[in-house]
């Protein structure tokens, strides 16, 4: 049996840093929600051992690829080995702040969750995703969410008001663990304290007045045409910017579907380098749905 799917990209709207664990990862508070740039994934299943091919390749062994080892890792989990032959088409920028490769590797787990017939429960997955990435859980958790801890504990926000974004990623590959290093040094180590006491949860509430990253002021400074990509956004009409997560990826709030359209194409015109997409939020995974049928509601 042959599955398709698309593995779409995450923004952040809000990423603070709030504290940092013994172990030395940071602690943070930060809002997720869903962008219409997608990733594919063909799988294959039942299939003679784990098979990875990617398009174009993010590591030089599939082996390192994020959906390579969530796959192994599942097998491990389950005590089976069940296999899988995996085609995974990038549309997403690597090393970008748009959470491609979590989104790829939360899409394997559910897809081979259910199609090794396995219904595990979120659970026993949400572990399995977290130890590849912080950002693996919105991924499974469908929807767009508050996230807290290490990326662990979510709050599910539904109602999030949806706006309409135009993305533009300048090329630009940004390691995390670089940006928060650089992040402890520059700002030392200051945390935040102003967490804002609500978020717009309901549809038409304006995101403006809540938009923050910890992590720009460090990004720009590591890169600084991430402050250029937010200037131009700007220049071509865009109500406030913001970089996703740790970056390069930088995106702006406009109107109406009209004018990020008409930004999107000037932006294009003029930089053909960069990456654009323009697209609306949207606060439920496609697949959500189609997720509830193939993991157990049994913990």
């Amino acid at each position: 049996m042959t599955r398709r799917f698309l593995a779409p990209a995450k923004v952040n709207l809000a990423l603070r840093i709030v504290g940092r664990r013994a172990d030395g990862f940071h602690l943070l508070w930060t809002v997720m929600t869903f962008f219409p740039l997608y990733d594919r994934l063909e799988i294959t299943s039942p299939a003679s051992g784990l098979q990875l091919i990617c398009d174009p390749p993010v590591t030089t062994n599939p082996e390192k690829n994020l959906v390579w080892r969530v796959a192994q890792r599942l097998q491990e989990e389950s005590g089976l080995r069940h296999g899988a032959h995996i085609r995974l088409t990038k549309r997403i920028p690597h090393g970008a702040g748009l959470g491609g490769g979590s989104s790829d590797a939360a899409t394997t787990l559910l897809a081979l969750n259910r199609l090794w017939h396995l219904h595990l429960p979120l659970s026993r997955l949400l572990p399995i995703g977290l130890s590849l990435g912080a950002d693996v859980p919105i991924f499974l958790g469908g929807q767009a969410a508050l996230a807290e801890g290490v990326g662990e504990q979510l709050t599910p926000l539904p109602q999030l008001a949806e706006t309409e974004l135009v993305v533009v990623n300048p090329g630009v590959v940004l390691a995390t663990g670089l940006v928060f290093q650089q992040w402890q040094t520059g700002e030392k180590g200051a945390m935040a304290t102003a967490i804002p006491p609500a978020w717009p949860i309901s549809q038409g509430k304006s995101l403006l007045p809540l938009l923050v990253n910890d992590l720009e002021s460090t990004a720009v400074r590591m890169v600084p045409v991430i402050g250029q990509v937010a200037e131009a956004l700007r220049r071509h009409g865009a109500q406030a910017t913001l970089m996703s997560g740790s970056g390069s990826s930088v995106f702006g709030l406009f109107a109406d579907r009209e004018q990020a359209e008409t930004a999107a194409g000037a932006l294009r015109h003029t930089h053909p380098d960069w990456q654009i997409q323009a697209g609306k939020t949207f606060n439920q995974h496609p697949f959500a749905n189609e997720w509830e049928s193939g993991i157990s509601d049994h913990s």
